[in-house]
Parts: structure tokens; C-alpha cells; sequence
């Protein structure tokens, strides 16, 4: 019988979430700065944290995005502006993902966290509820208003 270490548990962890997490934080905060910085911190946290921590994968969703909220509070602060979205991409629909990616930005936290993780990665409202350690029906009603605000917020750029 093999004994699997802390860090084991937490490298799959990492396997399994970061890219995703990563993902998501991109398209909630506008910025692959706060996300890299965000997703080592939490997971950072996590192998520090070790056998404390019940379930690691919605441990490290929630922690990132704490850490990614406060890194943008303190951007903000500092810079007394919303950071630019940082995006580099050969992409030919690249205009059309910075425009979406502006319009999120406009976006309350909550309300962009539903999306993201609703609209964007797939999760179901209980799991992203889960995740943002709040309920199904917050994300519903934040999904909902995020919605409707984006579509005001769209108009202008319908193809």
C-alpha cells in the first residue's frame, strides 16, 4: 500500500483545475497578470494549508477568486482605474473577444464570476455556487442581471 504525499494531492489538484481556474479568472478580472498571480497564491495557500482543507478543488476556486478580487481592489486603488484587459492573441475574432472581455469588466463581481463560470466554463449554478461559496440562487438572479446588462452593453457591436 503506497502512501500519497500532501503534494501529490495537491499536483493533481493543480492538474486537474489551473487551466480552467486560470481561464476563468482571465475572463473575470480582464487580466492574465491578476490571474497567474492569483491561481500560484491560492494553490500556494493550498500546499501550506495540506490536510486541513476538505475539498481542495473548490477550496482553490474559491481562494483564487478572493485573491484575484483583492488584487484588483488594489489596482484599482492605485491606479484609480479599472486595469486594461491584457489579452495577446492571433486570433482573428481577437476585436471581438476584447469587446466582450470590456463588457465583462462592466460587470459586478458576482455578476461576472456567474458568467464566467456559468456561461463561459459550463458549470452548473449549484456547482459555481459551490465554488463562490454562496448559493444556486444568487448565481441565477447575478447571471440573470449580468445578462441583461451585457446585452444593453452589446447592442452597439451586433454583427
Amino acid at each position: 500500500m503506497t502512501t500519497v504525499s500532501r503534494a501529490d494531492h495537491v499536483r493533481a489538484t493543480y492538474e486537474e483545475v489551473h487551466l480552467p481556474l486560470w481561464r476563468a479568472l482571465v475572463a473575470w478580472s480582464g487580466s492574465t497578470h491578476v490571474a497567474d498571480e492569483a491561481v500560484a497564491e491560492a494553490f500556494a495557500q493550498l500546499l501550506r494549508r495540506g490536510d486541513g482543507v476538505e475539498d481542495p478543488r473548490a477550496w482553490v476556486w474559491r481562494s483564487a477568486f478572493r485573491i484575484a478580487a483583492g488584487e484588483l481592489q488594489t489596482a484599482r486603488r492605485d491606479a484609480h482605474d479599472t486595469p486594461e484587459v491584457a489579452i495577446a492573441t492571433d486570433d482573428p475574432e481577437s476585436e471581438s473577444l476584447m469587446i466582450v472581455m470590456a463588457a465583462l469588466a462592466n460587470l459586478s463581481d458576482q455578476q461576472r464570476a456567474g458568467v464566467v463560470l456559468c456561461d463561459l466554463l459550463g458549470f452548473r449554478a449549484e456547482e459555481a455556487a459551490e465554488l463562490l461559496h454562496t448559493t444556486a440562487t444568487t448565481v441565477r438572479m447575478q447571471r440573470m442581471r449580468a445578462r441583461r446588462h451585457l446585452r444593453r452593453l452589446l447592442e452597439d457591436h451586433d454583427d
